[in-house]
Order: C-alpha cells, then structure tokens, then sequence
C-alpha cells in the first residue's frame, strides 16, 4: 500500500464515523455504502478495523460510535490546564446566576464545548459537553474569533461559511467583521438569537499562553432571564472577573 493510498484509507474511515454519527441511531453496511457512495466491501473493512479497535459497537448486524471516542476525548480534556482551572469556575457561575454555563475553546474553525455546567434554571437545548458548533452563531464563539489574528477570522469565514443557524445569524462578513471590533473593544460577546430562537448569551474570552486554543466562558438563557442590567452589566462583569482570574492562572501559575 502506497503512502496516498494508505492517507485515504484514514480519511475514509473517518468519513465512515462520520457518517454513523450523523445517522438517527445505528446504521448497517449497505446504507453506509449508498451514502458515502463507496463499495460494500470498503465500508465492511473499515468497520471491521473500528470495531476491532473499539470505536464502533455493532448491534443486530448495524453500527453505532463507540464510548471509546468519550473516553480519548475525555483523557484529552483532563490533561488541560484551562479545564483544571476553568472548571472550577464555571461550576461556580452555574450555581450563581442557575444558567447554563460553558467553556469553549476553538477547533478547526469551530466553537467546541468542553464543559457545561448547568443550574437550577438551565433550560435544555441541542448544545452537549463535547459538541462542536458554527463559532459564529453565539456570543461564546465570537468572543473566540475576537481573539484570533485578523487573517486566521478570514480564513475560518472562508472555511467554514456563514451560514444561517437562527432567527438572527449574522450572515454578512462585513457585520460579522463590524461585531468583531466592537467584542475587541469592550472585551464582551454577545449572543441574540443567533442560533436558537429564545436564547440570549454572554460571553468574555480567555487567552491562553503558545499555541494553545483560544477560549471564552459563556452564560446562557431564555430571553426572560436575559434582559436588562442582568444582561447588560450584572453577568457580563462576572464573567469578565472570572475569565480573567483564569487568564492570570494560565499564564502564571
């Protein structure tokens, strides 16, 4: 097996995870194969070597994701001085204002939560510890992109779109670009519908040292619970405290 061809097999067996996870539960080998438009006997090998190696479970002749991604994903999360140190925090928060609280960090042009923390209050939405989402469509995301060099916020508008998630997405590079500046300026992101109708967000960044993601601490609520000073002052100057009590730990402790 050439080098290429041995670089597409790794790309197709992803392709093929890729492809289960997006399924509405587990899927067999003939429609993984309609799908991704590949041989039968492809699919079936791929699958043979993930579930060998514990990445996919197989029930009833179909496939499902393993825990065994969890758990990398898991060991990867623990091993982090921002978790060890954030976690903590956003604990504290969820507690204080009884909203979901999360830490995000950058990922290929993604916005990926790491961890959530969920009060009293929280109501439930499609966001989970581990889900990577469109970095632009809340206020945590855009804090992310706030921090990041102005050639890399191109290049993840030109990677990954702006497309429509919620009632108001920002859709247009040139408000995208506009909301950046003014995040830079007050060290504050905010999220208003962008991606879930109902839901508002606050969010402030959090630097990390090297090559290190950039990150934000984000809150978020029903409209109901996000209006006002509590929106406006009461929650942005926590989250801003906390943010950068971390920042200093990053970089000093």
């Amino acid at each position: 097996m050439t080098e290429n061809s041995e670089i597409k097999a790794v790309q197709t067996a992803f392709e093929v995870v890729s492809e289960i996870r997006e399924a509405d539960g587990a899927v067999g080998v003939s429609e993984l194969a309609r799908q991704l438009d590949i041989p039968v006997s492809t699919v079936h090998s791929h699958l043979k070597t993930l579930h060998d190696c514990e990445y996919v479970v197989r029930r009833e002749q179909k496939y499902d994701i393993g825990y065994r991604f969890l758990e990398d994903g898991g060991h990867r999360r623990s091993q982090t001085r921002l978790y060890q140190y954030a976690k903590p925090k956003v604990d504290q928060l969820a507690d204080e204002f009884e909203d979901k609280v999360s830490l995000c960090v950058f990922d290929h042009g993604y916005s990926a939560h790491v961890y959530i923390a969920k009060g009293d209050e929280t109501v439930e939405t499609d966001t989970f510890t581990g889900v990577r989402l469109p970095i632009h469509t809340s206020a945590g995301g855009k804090a992310i992109l706030a921090s990041l060099p102005e050639e890399r916020v191109e290049d993840v508008i030109e990677r990954r779109g702006l497309d429509e998630h919620g009632p108001n997405t920002i859709t247009s590079r040139e408000e995208l670009l506009t909301e950046l500046d003014q995040i830079r300026e007050e060290e504050m992101a905010y999220g208003r519908q962008e991606r879930i109708e109902g839901i508002r967000s606050v969010a402030a960044p959090i630097t990390q040292e090297g090559d290190q993601p950039d990150a934000a601490i984000s809150v978020a609520a029903p409209i109901s619970r996000m209006t006002g000073e509590r929106f406006e002052e009461t929650i942005p100057e926590r989250l801003t405290n906390i943010a950068q009590t971390i920042s200093i730990k990053l970089r000093y402790a």
